[in-house]
């Protein structure tokens, strides 16, 4: 039982460490300037149109999503590099000094 919660813990504690490094890295992208790619909101509009949204798209509804779909790529990608960080620490042990 002890290892379980312990388990759930760490998993909770890396499912959070991946949302705020990704909220943090939206953030800082948010508050610079740039243009949405192309294909995003290409990608954004067919996917609105399949969801049954109304034909004229609302350009502020496209960047919400853009902005969505670039927080879930950010938690993603911070949960990568979390992931290697921890499997890096796992495979080589603080060797202790004699």
């Amino acid at each position: 039982m002890k290892r379980a919660i312990q388990r759930l813990t760490f998993a909770l504690s890396f499912i959070a460490a991946s949302v705020v490094g990704g909220w943090w890295l939206g953030r800082l992208t948010s508050s610079l300037s740039f243009e949405m790619p192309l294909w995003l909101e290409s990608t954004i509009k067919a996917g609105m149109r399949l969801a049954g949204a109304t034909d004229p798209l609302d350009p502020e509804d496209i960047e919400t999503f853009g902005l969505f779909a670039l927080f879930f790529a950010y938690c993603i990608a911070v949960a990568t590099v979390l992931a290697i960080a921890l499997l890096l620490l796992r495979q080589h042990p603080g060797r202790r000094r004699q």
